[in-house]
């Protein structure tokens, strides 16, 4: 009997290990069930999701082309920029441009239902045209680094509207003006509106990433609003990635909120489709729970309890398998980029030696791969004591964070030097280890010397390099700011050289545009650093004294200029000598802007010239300030 009683004992503790192992196996399958089910259903519903937001994205993507592409035809009709260049050259005024434009921008509004508005502007911002309904335009620092078509949603009176922004450029490059049209956005509004088949509660947003500006469509559905972008989704928006699409889930504390994302409209805005948290992923809860509940009733059926264990992780391995298959094919990708991509790609050993290259590196830099594998990267670009310091100042600085970007000048395989656009990223293993760089480039050398030239073109008098009339005027605008703003003083100087009618023509043009460098040169030496002298055109120059304790002081230089610019000149062994009257306009006293303070200048330099040559005179209008009508003294 007592083996009877150790038999019994026995089954009991097997009858209930048994019991225990169908309870762990059905915890166990109940996990193994749940998980995959709750991670494909989710997956499932975002990937669906962000499919239709990009679809619609694709939709204002190609409305955005559509503007954009007429704001292209606007601007490169011939006949529009030769009328400009003939602007910009003197050769018209802005009255006779006006006139003949306005017509023709005006036929351009018929040429699409949703163009409601067109501005013209000048190459410094000028306005020359407004048709039609126009809101505000860009600055003009920024119209002067714009280099193609920008758009962007923008708020007039009581509705929004879409801007595009088109610069007009003459066949040698030299930006000629902009053009800025607005269209109706009503097709936005339904766009938006889609967010609601989610689910009721959804709304739909279109953000200016940059601007942190957010249009949605307004509480009775007719047309759209603008607000600050942290006002609405402050919690999220740190969390954006505006590279792709993507989703946001909420912190889950307060209003839960997920938040659905892709850029549109070439990276500059960001379509944000905002739903309740809860009731968008509801439908996932009831697939979850379903399933639980029947892997718990049917605990006691063992077989079938391990049977249903078995599927899911046979199905798990499938889903891995078929995730390592993407992630190869993935990688195919990457390999095809690696090598098709039109930047210069360079991976690095964490002590900064090449690894490898990709074809555009050989194409940029002229070194091919045989014969960079393995060498620093000093060696190979011959960098010197200055831009190894700045290598290692990045290198210091990929210590603490993953990526740089910035310009390196390198020298190529001739021995050139190239300016990078360049970025290079930090690649580690699992225990944070540096294992690679990845170094990314473009050749931006001709680009940014054009960018140069350009710019100094545009400001400075081809004959002396002196600032020119436009740049002039724009400068002392901006010294009559700062001085309302610190309540100091400025003077103007208005120059016109005396007898250089009669040395141009009996020397010829060639010694009269050196005579005028000279005098150029004299007055850059002879005024402070922070005095601006600028070339008016013909004989004529102009002096802008900023931070003068008293009006005096402006005819203290003045007659400093007249003693330098009476020296005789040596042009060639020919001693010229010349004359100068000097006209004064003081601000505020004699001028409360840039274009009274130089026509009253000019009105003095008359006086000056009438009054004998080789003296100066302040302005003699209506003003609180006595005059000097000697040249040998200034206003009190």
């Amino acid at each position: 009997m007592p083996e009877l009683n150790a038999v019994r004992l026995i089954r009991r503790k097997a009858m209930l290990l048994a019991v225990l192992g169908i309870l762990v196996s059905g915890i166990l399958v109940a996990l193994v069930t749940a998980v995959p089910i709750y991670q494909s259903s989710r997956e499932g519903l975002e990937r669906s999701t962000l499919m239709g937001i990009q679809a619609q994205g694709a939709a204002l993507d190609n409305l955005v082309q559509r503007y954009e592409g007429i704001a292209r035809q606007v601007t490169s009709r011939t006949e529009i920029r030769r009328r400009l260049e003939a602007y910009v050259d003197g050769q018209m005024s802005i009255e006779s441009l006006t006139e003949y434009t306005a017509p023709r921008l005006a036929d351009a509004l018929g040429t699409s239902a949703a163009l409601v508005g067109i501005k013209r502007l000048g190459p410094f911002g000028e306005e020359i045209v407004d048709e039609g309904v126009t809101a505000e335009v860009p600055e003009h620092t920024v119209l002067d680094e714009l280099g193609d078509v920008q758009s962007r949603l923008v708020r007039f009176e009581n509705r929004i509207v879409w801007r595009t922004v088109a610069p007009i450029w003459a066949e040698d490059g030299q930006r000629l003006g902009t053009d800025v049209l607005f269209f109706e956005v009503d097709s936005l509004v339904s766009l938006l509106e889609r967010a609601r088949t989610l689910e009721p509660s959804a709304r739909g947003f279109l953000l200016d990433y940059r601007g942190e500006r957010l249009v949605g469509v307004n509480a009775d559905g007719t047309g759209l609003e603008m607000e600050k972008a942290r006002e609405t989704i402050a919690g999220e928006l740190s969390r954006i990635d505006p590279t792709g699409p993507g989703v946001v889930w909420p912190e889950l504390d307060g209003e839960a909120r997920v938040l659905f994302h892709t850029p549109v409209g070439g990276g500059r805005c960001l379509l944000l489709i905002e739903s309740d948290f809860w009731s968008f992923y509801q439908p996932v809860v009831a697939r979850l729970l379903w399933p639980l509940g029947v892997v718990l009733l049917l605990l006691p059926l063992v077989a079938w309890l391990a049977a249903r264990a078995l599927r899911p992780v046979l199905q798990r391995l499938s889903e891995q398998a078929e995730e390592l298959e993407r992630s190869a094919g993935e990688l195919r990708l990457a390999g095809s980029v690696f090598e098709g991509t039109g930047e210069a790609i360079m991976i690095t050993s964490p002590n900064h030696r090449i690894l490898r290259v990709n074809p555009a590196f050989t194409r940029i830099t002229g070194f091919s791969a045989d014969e960079v594998m393995g060498r620093p990267m000093s060696d190979l670009f011959q960098l010197d004591d200055e831009e190894s310091e700045q290598l290692e100042r990045i290198c210091q600085r990929l210590n603490r964070e993953h990526s740089w970007q910035g310009e390196l000048d390198y020298r190529n395989r001739r021995g050139e030097r190239l300016t990078a656009l360049q970025t290079i990223s930090k690649v580690t293993d699992e225990q944070d280890r540096v294992s690679h760089f990845i170094h990314i480039f473009n050749d931006i050398t001709e680009t940014k010397v054009a960018e140069q030239q350009i710019r100094h073109q545009a400001h400075h008098d081809s004959l002396t390099d002196l600032p020119n009339r436009a740049s002039l005027k724009y400068r002392i605008g901006e010294a009559v700011a700062r001085a309302r703003q610190d309540n100091t003083r400025l003077a103007v100087l208005f120059l016109d050289l005396d007898y250089f009618k009669e040395v141009n023509d009996r020397l010829g043009h060639a010694m009269g545009d050196r005579l005028l460098r000279e005098v150029a040169g004299r007055l850059q030496r002879l005024l402070r650093h922070e005095d601006i002298v600028g070339r008016l055109g013909g004989d004529e120059f102009l002096i802008l004294l900023e931070g003068l304790p008293a009006p005096r002081f402006a005819g203290q230089v003045a007659a400093k200029v007249i003693e330098v610019l009476t020296q005789p000149f040596d042009l060639d062994g020919e001693s010229v000598s010349i004359g100068v009257s000097i006209g004064i306009a003081v601000f505020p006293e004699q001028g409360h802007d840039a274009e009274a303070l130089v026509n009253h200048a000019d009105a003095a330099m008359y006086e000056a010239k009438a009054a004998g040559r080789d003296r100066y005179r302040y302005f003699d209008g209506p003003a609180d300030v006595t005059t000097s009508r000697n040249g040998d003294d200034s206003p009190s």
